[in-house]
C-alpha cells in the first residue's frame, strides 16, 4: 500500500481512526470497571463534538429517601422529588506520535510497519488511560503527564471516605501496616453507612446476579500480603466464591466484595530504602464512582479520536500521530466522595 495514500486520503483516516477508538476501551486493563449506563463504576461519554466545548456535564441521580406511603394513604400530592446533581468534567487534548521509518526500513523489514505503529498506538492509549483512572480513584495528586496536570488533577479521597490501616497517617506508616479482612469489612461498612453527623453519600453497589457487590482493587504487594496472612482454607474458600461468579477479573469475593489486583494502584509514599515498597491507595468502588469524557478529536463531528499518518524529510519517512480530547474525574459533590472509598496501607515485594 503507498504511504501516500495514506496520508492524503481522509477516507483510511477516519477508518483507522473509529477502529483505534473501538478496540481501545475493550483492551484496557479497566474494561470491566467502564460503561456507558449510571450503573457503570466509570461512566463513560462521548457524545461533545467539535467545536461544543471542553466540558462534558453528566447528570448523576441522588437516591431516593423518602418513606413510602402506606395502605390508604393519599398518593397524590406526596411524591417524592427526584434530585440530580451536574458534574461537570474539563477535557483536554492527549496526542503521542511514532515513527515507522523511512523507504528503506519498509523494504528491510519483513512487517507492515503502519499496522505496526497503529497496534503499538492503541496499546500506549490502553496503557495511558488505566493509569489516569487509577490515579482519580486513588486520588494521586502528583499524577502528572509529560509533567504537567492534564485536564483536572486527581483529589484527595475525603475523610469521611478514608481508611487507614490501623488509623496510621499515611507519612507515619510502616510494614505493619498492612491491609487484613477487617480493614476490608472497614471499608465496606464506610460504604454501606455514612456518617449520621455529616453529608455523606453511601456507596452505590453494583447488582450482579440478584446480589449486591463492591468492587475492591489492590495493589499487587497488598494483595499478595492479604494472601499470606490468611488462613489458607479461608484463602480457599474465598477463590472458590470467586470461582461460582464465573468473573476471570475476579480474585477472591469476600464479604459481598469482589477483589482484584493492579500494579496500576497509585503509590503515594516509597520506602527510604526499597522505593518499591510503600504506601499503596488502594479502593473499594460503587457505580459512578468516576467518570471519563471524550471530545471529538477526529476529523468529522462524531469522531473520537484522530489517526493521522504523515510524511517528514521530503516524504521520505512515515510517522503516525494518534490523538483523543479527553478527561477523567472522580465524582464528588460539595467536597464529598459519591462511589469510592479509599484504602491506604503498607506494601512490599516478597524477599
Amino acid at each position: 500500500m503507498e504511504t501516500k495514500f495514506l496520508t492524503n486520503d481522509p477516507l483510511t483516516r477516519k477508518r483507522w481512526a473509529r477502529e483505534l477508538f473501538s478496540l481501545l476501551l475493550p483492551s484496557t486493563e479497566i474494561a470491566y470497571l467502564i460503561g456507558k449506563s449510571p450503573d457503570s463504576i466509570v461512566q463513560t461519554r462521548t457524545e461533545l463534538g467539535k467545536g461544543d466545548g471542553d466540558q462534558i456535564t453528566f447528570g448523576i441521580r441522588l437516591p431516593l429517601t423518602g418513606e413510602g406511603i402506606v395502605g390508604r394513604d393519599t398518593v397524590e400530592g406526596n411524591e417524592e422529588e427526584l434530585l440530580f446533581r451536574d458534574f461537570k468534567v474539563t477535557v483536554e487534548e492527549l496526542n503521542h506520535a511514532v515513527s515507522t521509518g523511512g523507504r528503506m526500513d519498509q523494504q528491510r523489514i519483513p512487517y507492515n510497519l503502519m499496522q505496526e505503529g497503529k497496534d503499538a498506538l492503541q496499546y500506549w492509549w490502553a496503557s495511558k488511560i488505566a493509569d489516569m483512572v487509577f490515579a482519580h480513584l486513588g486520588g494521586d495528586t502528583s499524577y502528572r503527564i509529560a509533567g504537567k496536570t492534564f485536564a483536572q488533577d486527581p483529589v484527595d479521597p475525603d475523610s469521611d471516605h478514608w481508611v487507614k490501616a490501623n488509623d496510621v497517617a499515611e507519612a507515619s506508616m510502616t510494614s505493619a501496616d498492612l491491609l487484613d479482612l477487617t480493614m476490608l469489612d472497614k471499608m465496606k461498612q464506610v460504604a454501606e453507612n455514612p456518617r449520621a453527623d455529616s453529608e455523606c453519600y453511601k456507596v452505590r453497589p453494583l447488582v450482579l446476579k440478584g446480589k449486591k457487590y463492591y468492587r475492591v482493587i489492590l495493589h499487587n504487594y497488598v494483595f499478595d500480603a492479604l494472601r499470606q496472612n490468611t488462613n489458607i482454607g479461608q484463602w480457599g474458600d474465598l477463590q472458590r466464591a470467586a470461582n461460582k461468579l464465573q468473573m476471570p477479573d475476579v480474585e477472591i469475593e469476600y464479604n459481598g466484595m469482589l477483589v482484584s489486583k493492579s500494579e496500576r494502584i497509585p503509590q503515594v509514599i516509597k520506602d527510604s530504602t526499597d522505593s518499591r515498597a510503600g504506601v499503596f491507595r488502594n479502593v473499594l468502588l460503587g457505580c459512578q464512582a468516576g467518570v471519563i469524557a471524550w471530545g471529538g478529536a477526529g476529523e468529522s463531528k462524531s469522531t473520537t479520536m484522530a489517526f493521522v499518518p504523515y510524511e517528514t524529510d521530503a516524504k521520505r519517512f512515515m510517522n503516525i500521530r494518534g490523538g483523543g480530547i479527553l478527561g477523567v474525574k472522580c465524582v464528588r459533590f460539595q467536597g464529598k466522595d459519591f462511589g469510592r472509598v479509599v484504602g491506604s496501607s503498607w506494601g512490599a515485594p516478597i524477599d
